[in-house]
């Protein structure tokens, strides 16, 4: 194949931007992705916890490594896959606030309103086959869980799909079919596999985008243990917020000085790439489940042969919201060996509208760069956390979740306030963004409203890197929805 386009990462925006694009028939199109390509669902080479929509598979892992806020190293899973993070998602999927995207467009980031993108999401709920539980699907702690904000006041609410939805309770809807993950490369790449306008390489690592005078000229890949050069006029890059910068940097895009540590040739200075890394914080609640929690998963689990681990979220807003809810609580069971049910308890409180802002550490031209998100560096961030963990202190003393929980498994220390607490045991909700943002040059931004590169011609972004700020979701189908929207800008 002599490519037209080629797009950089097979995750959940590259399968979305390949797949429309070659649908069209009017161009060719290389979709090349480092990690392996398993076909379609029915073809048996997928691994099972990839396909195994009750639990989070750990496998297939780019390695991730970075601080806490109190200087630990905890983990950032990215999946090295086809289908990227939609094949090891928790499947929970929402939509936002409409109020996020109408803030992008009064930015001036053209077709990025809410009304703009309501079509968008709707295509996309489609093509990643997203519905809902039936009641008899959900397990006792969810109906639980559900019933214990009930009785707080929060309003039991099915409008995670709605742009317009607010404080509230449900089962979310999922991208679950048959017990079975439906990643995105199912929805969009698998309908044009034979059309003869894509090809897939997999185990291909992207070394850089090849740049002439102020153009792409190609992509230089890896594969095989050996270098080449495919020659293109379009690269659409979707490597997700670690590696769409990281690419960037190597092609000789971002700052002078990151550009320099990395060994690459400069090409255009945007100090922008790497920096506004962000994600939605975490704190923790965990138990050791009691036992007759961890009786009736069980016969949960007998009866109907699965156990989805995640199913409702609660919509929550604290004392310092900008909108109508700014905290996600989204707990779930998992099998635990040393509780002494052998199950445990976690409800996390997640921040979605995260002020702290960091950046994608360079080190070398031979080293994996180190996302730095700054968790919990803003005074507003810990502020809202606290409040979300007061209400979910609430709902684990309600009449509904204490008798299924034991023994508190991350209690404060002797002595240890609140804030040493968080900073000590913070997670996070999965969802870096920010790295090549959407926005005016002069003001930090790497992309215009279609995506395409400042100072470059051919250079597109179409991934989670182009938010400026993380919309207020889940963000699958917001990163499906900014796939879906990059690919129609594509003339």
């Amino acid at each position: 194949m002599n490519p037209d386009v080629v797009v950089i990462g097979a995750g959940t925006a590259g399968s979305v931007v390949a797949g429309r694009l070659a649908e069209r028939g009017d161009r060719q199109v290389l979709l090349v992705e480092a990690g392996p390509d398993y076909g379609v669902p029915g073809s048996g080479r997928w691994p099972a916890e990839l396909l195994d929509a009750s639990t989070l598979p750990i496998t297939h892992d780019w390695g991730y490594r970075g601080p806490a806020a109190d200087g630990r190293t905890i983990t950032f899973d990215r999946a090295r896959v086809v289908g990227g993070c939609s094949t090891h998602n928790g499947c929970t999927q929402s939509w936002g606030w409409s109020g996020d995207y109408d803030r992008w467009a009064a930015s001036g980031l053209d077709g990025w309103s809410a009304a703009q993108l309501r079509p968008l999401f709707a295509s996309a709920t489609e093509r990643m086959r997203v519905r809902r539980y039936a009641d008899d699907e959900v397990q006792p702690f969810q109906i639980a869980f559900v019933a214990a904000c009930e009785a707080l006041g929060i309003p039991r609410r099915a409008d995670l799909d709605d742009l317009d939805g607010g404080v509230g309770v449900d089962v979310s809807p999922v991208n679950v079919v048959d017990g079975m993950r439906w990643n995105a490369s199912f929805g969009y790449v698998d309908p044009v596999r034979d059309n003869g306008y894509l090809e897939v390489w997999d185990h291909a690592n992207v070394r850089r985008v090849v740049i002439e005078s102020g153009r792409v000229t190609g992509v230089e890949v890896e594969r095989s243990g050996e270098r080449s050069v495919v020659p293109c006029g379009e690269v659409v890059l979707c490597a997700g917020a670690y590696g769409t910068p990281e690419i960037l940097m190597r092609s000789g895009v971002g700052s002078i000085s990151d550009v320099d540590a990395i060994g690459a040739r400069p090409a255009v200075d945007l100090p922008g790439v790497g920096a506004n890394l962000h994600d939605h914080p975490a704190v923790t609640l965990e138990f050791h489940a009691s036992q007759r929690l961890a009786g009736e998963l069980q016969a949960f689990e007998a009866e109907h042969g699965w156990l989805p681990e995640e199913q409702a979220l609660a919509k929550l807003v604290s004392g310092v919201a900008d909108g109508p809810y700014d905290l996600h609580v989204y707990p779930w069971v998992e099998p635990r060996p040393e509780s002494p049910t052998g199950w445990a308890v976690v409800l996390p409180v997640g921040l979605v509208t995260p002020r702290s802002r960091g950046r994608l550490v360079v080190r070398g031209p031979a080293e994996q760069p180190v996302p730095d998100h700054a968790y919990l560096a803003s005074d507003v961030d810990r502020s809202a956390l606290v409040d979300g963990l007061e209400l979910a202190m609430q709902m684990c003393a309600s009449d509904e979740l204490a008798p299924l929980l034991g023994e508190r498994c991350n209690p404060q220390r002797d002595g240890e306030s609140l804030d040493d607490w968080m900073r000590r045991t913070h997670s996070h909700y999965w969802h870096p963004a920010g790295t090549a943002r959407m926005g005016a040059a002069d003001d930090g931004g790497v992309c215009d409203a279609d995506g395409r590169v400042y100072g470059l011609e051919g250079l597109r972004v179409a991934d989670a890197s182009l938010f400026a700020d993380i919309p207020r979701a889940t963000p699958a189908l917001p990163v499906v929805v900014a796939g879906e929207r990059i690919a129609t800008s594509i003339e």
